[in-house]
C-alpha cells in the first residue's frame, strides 16, 4: 500500500465514521429513552479524532520525505488503520 493509498483509506474510513456519528445524534432525538446513544455517539465521537491524528501525522509524512507513492511499512499501515 502506497501512502497515497493509505491516506485515501484513512479518508474513507473517517467518512463512514461520521456518518455513523450523526446517525447515533438523529438516533438520540428520535429515541431519547435509549440509555446506549450517547455511549455511542461518543465512541463515534473519540473514533474521528483517532482518524483525524493518524491523517495528519501521514500527510506529516508525505510532505517530509515526498513520499506519496512510496510504499507504506505493513506495521505502519497496521497501526494507522483503525
Amino acid at each position: 500500500m502506497t501512502y497515497k493509498e493509505l491516506l485515501q483509506a484513512l479518508a474513507d474510513q473517517a467518512a463512514v465514521n461520521y456518518k455513523d456519528y450523526l446517525q447515533t445524534k438523529i438516533d438520540a432525538l428520535v429515541n431519547s429513552t435509549d440509555s446506549l446513544l450517547p455511549e455511542k455517539t461518543q465512541q463515534y465521537k473519540d473514533a474521528a479524532e483517532g482518524y483525524e491524528k493518524n491523517f495528519i501525522t501521514v500527510l506529516a509524512i508525505v510532505k517530509k520525505e515526498q513520499a506519496l507513492d512510496q510504499t507504506v511499512p505493513e506495521a505502519d499501515v497496521n497501526s494507522y488503520l483503525i
